[in-house]
């Protein structure tokens, strides 16, 4: 099975982000994630909104869980 271009995307972003010795991790990305969707927000949809609230969810959840946050 063949990766979905959007995924192989992010993993050559990862690679750079590597390359580049960022230190970037789950905060960064939802703080960003947040920032950008209070941007977009007259652009978004209820569905988007919906969609990449979920998302930034996960990440909240993985950061918890990393964190070893109960």
């Amino acid at each position: 099975m063949s990766t979905h271009p959007t995924i192989h995307l992010f993993e050559q972003l990862a690679e750079l982000l590597d390359l580049q010795l960022s230190e970037a991790g789950l905060d960064d990305a939802i703080s960003r994630l947040a920032a950008w969707m209070d941007l977009a927000r007259d652009h978004l949809t209820e569905d988007d909104l919906a969609v990449l609230g979920e998302i930034g969810g996960v990440l909240y959840r993985e950061g918890l869980r990393r964190r070893g946050a109960p």
